[in-house]
């Protein structure tokens, strides 16, 4: 299944909003779409025009049953107890708590993002 084009300025907005709740998450990518990561867990992504959030499982259902959001189901998969997409992803300002809520649960499970090591240094054979 081939995956929409994502929305450029659906992330930026994504991106600002998320940076003025944990000022030191980052962008990155996941289902080959734009997302926004904590350490090395993803928070949200933007799929085709869809805000996706991952977020606890009583949260999404709350958000589920409220109507704010819907099951975020990327290529026609089963949905995931973990992830919903906003029911209006023009509205984001509206969901902010949600990305709040996003962002400190990935932040809850963050590990930091994995750090290059020093490359090996060639051994140089006595001369002899």
């Amino acid at each position: 299944m081939q995956q929409p084009p994502h929305d450029p300025e659906r992330f930026s907005q994504l991106l600002a909003e998320a940076q003025k709740i944990v000022a030191d998450c980052r962008p990155g990518k996941m289902f080959g779409s734009p997302a926004v990561y904590v350490g090395r867990r993803m928070a949200a992504c933007v799929f085709g025009n869809e805000i996706a959030l991952r977020v606890p499982a009583q949260v999404a259902t709350r958000a589920l049953d409220a109507g704010s959001a819907i099951a975020f189901q990327p290529f026609g998969r089963s949905p995931m107890k973990e992830w919903i997409s906003l029911k209006d992803p023009d509205a984001l300002i509206e969901h902010l708590t949600l990305l709040a809520e996003a962002l400190n649960f990935a932040s809850a499970n963050a590990t930091p993002p994995p750090r290059r090591l020093p490359r090996k240094q060639k051994k140089t054979q006595p001369d002899g």
